[in-house]
């Protein structure tokens, strides 16, 4: 594998025009394998915010590729759009990977509940029944997202985006799913991130208390679906059970995606027939809708997994099948 140091090759000069059309304004996150620019779509006159990533090494470059043409395929509104993606010459000669998407205006939910700030309940809801809506769509387009976290959703002027396909895989057919060892990525693992997504921001906690500081949760990796006990003011019991639901042991025992948004929903709204497309919009820095893909996450506006005072990260990792 070629080389592929952190940020090399990635600190291009601003009012270049990438691949004779993204006149690059500055750069908005960097990665491990990636930088994130704020750019100018000269072709149509539009802000995009395009990830550039090292030449030399061809995992990284499909890794890039597959993660727009996964992006492009959902073409949903809770979903950033990809404009465009390829190779770009550089004036040294190089030749790098990129995608070009939409550029988001809002925070990431990570930074919205920075320092262990809690959402009132019904906030939470419907933050979370939006993102289990976006999830539900992926699903139907064959798609399963595989890293939901408060990081990886935003919220932006224009409603509740889900971002980061980078670990995003293809639901396989069932004679495919007998030819590989392991389970198959399922939609199952995206609900039960979901109902951990949802217990985090209702209690500020992870729902595996005994987990380390910077480990992985000892809960899911053993299979140990937690019984959440929500302890929220006025939280309708309801909630507490499609958050319990969700993170059944068995995947075959949770909702769908679809089912947990429509139970989220009827606690919220008077009628499910009559939801909001999406929760009041928030509005804050420019933030890149790109991070992460191919490597290390990317940092900078996105902000920090969720977290309470004195407690590990919340990190969504669905227990093993069977």
């Amino acid at each position: 594998m070629a080389s592929s140091q952190p940020g090399a090759g990635l600190n291009l000069p601003m009012g270049v025009a990438l691949a004779r059309r993204y006149v690059l304004i500055g750069p908005v996150a960097r990665g491990g394998l990636s930088t994130v620019y704020h750019a100018i779509d000269a072709l149509h006159g539009r802000p995009a915010a395009v990830k550039v990533l090292p030449s030399g090494d061809p995992w990284v470059r499909e890794s890039a590729r597959r993660e727009a043409r996964i992006t492009d395929r959902l073409r949903h509104p809770g979903v950033p759009r990809v404009y465009d993606y390829g190779d770009a010459g550089l004036a040294d000669g190089r030749t790098v990977p990129y995608v070009a998407m939409e550029l988001l205006t809002g925070v990431s939910l990570a930074g919205r509940v920075a320092g262990g700030r809690l959402l009132c309940w019904r906030e939470a809801v419907r933050i979370v029944a939006t993102v289990t809506d976006v999830l539900a769509a992926a699903h139907r387009r064959g798609v399963v997202h595989r890293d939901l976290n408060p990081s990886n959703v935003m919220l932006t002027a224009r409603g509740i985006k889900i971002v980061d396909f980078g670990l995003a895989a293809l639901i396989e057919p069932e004679g495919e799913r007998r030819t590989r060892l392991g389970p198959p990525p399922s939609p199952a693992d995206d609900v039960y991130a979901a109902g951990v997504l949802l217990y985090a921001l209702l209690t500020g906690r992870s729902p595996y208390p005994a987990a380390r500081p910077g480990a992985l949760l000892a809960g899911p990796m053993h299979g140990l679906a937690p019984t959440p006990v929500l302890l929220v003011d006025g939280l309708p019991s309801t909630v507490a059970e499609a958050c319990r639901w969700s993170m059944r042991k068995r995947p075959a025992d949770r909702p769908t995606a679809a089912e947990l948004a429509v139970a989220l929903w009827r606690t919220v709204l008077p009628r499910p027939d009559t939801r909001a497309a999406h929760p009041a919009p928030v509005t804050g820095t420019l933030t890149a809708a790109i991070t992460g893909a191919a490597g290390a996450p990317v940092t900078g506006t996105a902000g920090a997994p969720v977290t309470a005072a004195g407690r590990a990260p919340v990190t969504a990792v669905a227990p093993g099948r069977g």
